[in-house]
Order: structure tokens, then C-alpha cells, then sequence
């Protein structure tokens, strides 16, 4: 039986939710937003990003924002504001990884430690479905907007 590789922080996430969760197998080298749409032949308005932030003050903390690839997050005001921050910047390669335990351009909002909070752009609720990364470069995850919501008990705010 054919099976694709999950990361092991969203095994057990989409064993548990098979009816909300369809999995894709793609190669490493497509796993970019851009490269994935163009390749597999995906809308990129369909994708969702996962984009991690830190907060730099008043105290250091992660947050984790998913908005659709056709979109940009707002990191200066939207972001800043839903982190109740006064600093901001977009977490390293080496940090995203080392604080999501998930590798770095297929990191999920699925699966992540519990004190990363997940806000979810309200443009994201127009889509009928999405895409998004399974922590790993070579498998995605499709799923409705709800079952984003759902599975991450993410916060929808405007964030673009």
C-alpha cells in the first residue's frame, strides 16, 4: 500500500480527523507556494501560508499567522497589534524549526507546541478549500477553512 510521509507532529492529527484531512504527496523541490500551485496545477489564492512571527517586545514569544498565499500579512500594524507587541519580526529558519519541531517551508499550523498562538485571516474563510503545509517539505494537507479553525482553535482576525 502506497503511503506519504507525514511528519511525525501531525501523525496523529490526521489519523485522528481522516474526514477533514486529505493528504498530497509533493516532491521537495515544488513544496514552495509558487513552485506547488505551478507544478500541480493549484490556485494560488487556495494556498494558505503558515508564517511564524516573534515577538521581540514586550516579551519574547511566537505566533503563528496563516493567510493566503495571493495575500500579504500585515506585520507591522495587524500582526503587531494581534500579538499585543511592540516588536515584530519574522522568526529565523533556524528558529521556526527549532520552536514548531517542524521543517522549515512546510511548517503546518497543525500540531504545534500549545503555548503558539495561531491567528487565521478572515480571507481564508472565502475559500471553499485550502491547502496547507504537513511539516515536512513533502506532503501537503487539504482542508476546508472550518476544519482550519477547528484542528488549530485558531483566532480569525483581518490580518491583511
Amino acid at each position: 500500500m502506497f503511503m506519504v510521509e507525514l511528519h511525525e507532529t501531525v501523525k496523529n492529527i490526521y489519523e485522528s480527523n481522516l474526514d477533514k484531512l486529505e493528504v498530497f504527496e509533493c516532491k521537495d523541490e515544488f513544496s514552495d507556494t509558487q513552485s506547488f500551485c505551478d507544478h500541480y496545477g493549484h490556485k494560488i489564492e487556495d494556498s494558505c501560508n503558515a508564517i511564524l512571527i516573534k515577538s521581540k517586545k514586550p516579551k519574547e514569544f511566537y505566533t503563528l499567522f496563516c493567510v493566503l498565499g495571493s495575500t500579504r500579512l500585515d506585520v507591522n500594524h495587524k500582526a503587531k497589534m494581534a500579538m499585543g507587541s511592540k516588536k515584530v519580526s519574522f522568526a529565523s529558519k533556524e528558529e521556526a524549526e527549532e520552536v514548531t519541531k517542524q521543517i522549515y517551508g512546510g511548517i503546518s499550523p497543525l500540531g504545534l507546541p500549545q503555548e503558539i498562538n495561531i491567528f487565521i485571516d478572515e480571507n481564508v474563510l472565502r475559500r471553499e478549500k485550502i491547502f496547507i503545509g504537513a511539516g515536512n517539505r513533502v506532503s501537503k494537507f487539504f482542508l476546508t477553512p472550518n476544519s482550519l479553525i477547528e484542528l488549530t482553535q485558531g483566532r480569525v482576525e483581518d490580518l491583511t
